[in-house]
């Protein structure tokens, strides 16, 4: 029997109810979570950790999810996987 290891996710969101939602649904014994209000705090996270994938917000305060992602790649050099979401409805 081979042990998987655990996939450690960046959840990146300002809006508490999606936030929980996206917490409660990777409460499982196979995932680490960390969590992240806006984008400052996620830069910091992904700068001193590592991660197996990235779900960031695009709708961010401070800094959006698109700077976000710029920022990780060009300035921190950082491959990790990211999952851009967001709860516009419209174009």
């Amino acid at each position: 029997m081979t042990i998987s290891p655990l996939l450690r996710i960046l959840i990146v969101e300002d809006h508490a109810g999606l936030a929980a939602n996206l917490l409660e649904f990777f409460s499982d014994d196979k995932y680490v979570l960390d969590f992240a209000p806006d984008g400052l705090t996620a830069l910091h996270l992904i700068a001193t950790n590592e991660y197996d994938v990235i779900v960031l917000d695009i709708m961010l305060p401070g800094l959006s999810g698109f700077d976000l992602c710029q920022r990780v790649r060009k300035d921190l050099q950082c491959a990790t996987p990211i999952i851009m979401m967001t709860s516009k409805d419209q174009l």
